[in-house]
């Protein structure tokens, strides 16, 4: 089987859609509002940190609710699919060992069970551009386009991790402490602006830095990327891939021994 359909299950549709069907009918399974809460638990995180921020600590940055939504959404969606792409492998020990799947096909359903919750909660962004007067530009398609490098980078760190869960059983908290520290080494409550001009450079070296700096840009700044910031999206894209597919295929045959 070819390497890309091989690592993206491109000839297991059928299987994919099974999984995320799975997915979704576990997560809301005897919830109240269901789906609901994919747009409730970011909307109410960005009205909790936008009082704190303007009104509190008085940062004076237009458009701030806005700048928040725009980042905090698609960060919710990373930690969520950094956390399940961790734990969904080792989570589904007994379904391998029943069923012969690849173990890649667990981590992909889950992130884009991830990626539909996103895309769903991107309304409540159209809702506080309406209410703020924000006439959206041209360069809101920017966006869409950073959702799905999001995605790929997500699909190659959620790999990594749940491929090293299945070696170190501690990965999943050490996951969750890196995440912990990466939110605030990340540009999803400030603008890169804001960055002292020494100090920028670290949103280089953050693998998903320039993407969320892309969100704010595409939403609330009406900017386009230059060419070497989307040069270091592609290249983190594809390095993080191309670790996690030369890992899957060194250990994909030992996942199941060990689980």
């Amino acid at each position: 089987m070819p390497p890309l359909t091989d690592y993206f299950c491109l000839r297991r549709k059928f299987l994919l859609q099974n999984l995320i069907s799975r997915n979704l009918k576990i997560r809301y399974r005897k919830s109240l509002l269901g789906m609901m809460w994919t747009v409730l638990i970011p909307a109410s995180s960005a009205v909790v940190y936008y009082v704190i921020f303007k009104f509190v600590m008085k940062v004076t940055v237009e458009n701030y609710l806005l700048l928040i939504l725009s980042g905090l959404i698609p960060w919710t969606f990373f930690v969520s699919a950094l956390n399940s792409g961790t734990e969904t492998i080792v989570g589904n020990y007994s379904l391998l060992n029943k069923v012969p799947l690849p173990p890649q096909a667990l981590v992909l359903s889950d992130i884009m069970t991830h990626f539909l919750n996103f895309m769903l909660s991107l309304p409540v962004i159209a809702v506080v551009m309406v209410i703020t007067e924000t006439v959206p530009g041209v360069t809101l398609l920017q966006y869409f386009v950073l959702m799905g490098l999001l995605f790929l980078q997500s699909y190659g760190l959620g790999l990594i991790f749940g491929i090293s869960y299945v070696y170190f059983r501690d990965m999943r908290f050490v996951v969750a402490l890196i995440l912990q520290f990466w939110f605030y080494l990340t540009p999803v409550m400030y603008a890169s602006h804001m960055v002292p001009e020494d100090f920028r450079f670290l949103l280089w070296l953050n693998p998903v830095g320039v993407t969320f700096e892309g969100f704010h840009a595409a939403a609330v700044d009406h900017r386009w990327l230059g060419a070497n910031e989307w040069l270091i999206i592609l290249a983190w894209c594809l390095g993080t891939n191309f670790l996690a597919y030369g890992l899957l295929q060194r250990q994909k045959y030992r996942i199941i021994e060990l689980l």
